[in-house]
């Protein structure tokens, strides 16, 4: 079973410079290197709060027109989008690693079973 590692969304407000009035984008799943590398990102050292603009900016991979997104594209976003987006990079993350095949030992169906994870409800 693969992973899937591309997810599509809808921002809620969107873009003011898209035609459609919706702003279609997509996020890839983070990996370690994304995340010790913003940790030696200047920008990060110096305003610790800028994490996740930096975070953005690496897993977004698409934005509206824009198919190379920055942190200056997501520092222009309304920051309900920008909420979405950080919830949306939670949400993403997380769900995959609580995910796991599972093969019946009887019948050879294969499955995808959901791990609780500890203090989860």
């Amino acid at each position: 079973m693969k992973i899937r590692t591309e997810f599509s969304f809808v921002l809620p407000r969107g873009l003011e410079d898209e035609p459609e009035g919706r702003t279609v984008g997509s996020m890839r799943l983070a990996r370690v290197g994304d995340i010790l590398q913003i940790y030696n990102d200047a920008r990060v050292k110096e305003l610790p709060s800028y994490f996740y603009v930096v975070l953005m900016s690496r897993v977004v991979t698409r934005l509206g027109k824009h198919r190379m997104v920055n942190a200056r594209i997501i520092e222009g976003l309304h920051p309900e989008d920008f909420a979405f987006l950080v919830d949306f990079f939670n949400e993403v993350n997380h769900k995959v690693i609580s995910m796991l095949p599972i093969e019946c030992s009887h019948c050879g169906n294969r499955y995808v079973g959901e791990v609780s994870l500890v203090g989860e409800l």
